[in-house]
């Protein structure tokens, strides 16, 4: 395997926090108030930046020809599209827990949890449900290879993410 699409998906999943991450307001605010946009059309346009990153990275590694192209990319689409609930409920979660750490009661922090577990799961079911999908356009190993794609991307944010926020009190 090459180097350099490991440290492609390294380079671009490092970025992944900065989108949703509790530094994200700060991040985002500043080149948003240049720009006269505001924080959720940033946020926005920084996650449909992922969402292109993660399409970039799909078709540097792995290889399709023009028919299994032309089957897949639509299928792809709609997989991204419904990721996107997916990351927008991530989103929507790890600001207002920012926006209330200090004020946290011990059932926040409960229910904080839990919608990163529901998070978990739904992304967990979106991967299983497109596998599928995936291999009915695909040869199964390239299909697989798509998964697990978007699997270290999404495994590596999250990682670099949990540095970011701090650990509920």
């Amino acid at each position: 395997m090459s180097h350099r699409p490991a440290r492609l998906l390294l380079a671009m999943s490092l970025m992944l926090p900065f989108a949703t991450g509790v530094g994200a307001q700060e991040t985002a605010a500043a080149p948003a108030a240049a720009e006269g946009k505001t924080l959720e059309q940033s946020l926005t346009e920084f996650r449909q930046g992922l969402l292109q990153i993660e399409t970039d990275v799909v078709a540097k590694t792995v290889s399709l020809t023009p028919e299994e192209a032309t089957a897949f990319w639509p299928v792809f689409k709609r997989y991204q599209e419904e990721k996107v609930a997916v990351i927008d409920a991530q989103i929507a979660a790890v600001r207002e827990y920012s926006d209330d750490y200090w004020t946290l009661t011990p059932e926040d922090s409960m229910a904080y949890v839990e919608s990163l577990l529901v998070r978990d799961q739904r992304i967990n079911e979106l991967r299983a449900k497109y596998l599928v999908e995936f291999a009915k356009v695909l040869p199964p190993g390239k299909a697989a290879r798509v998964i697990h794609v978007s699997r270290r991307l999404g495994l590596a944010g999250q990682a670099k993410l949990a540095t970011e926020v701090p650990l509920v009190r």
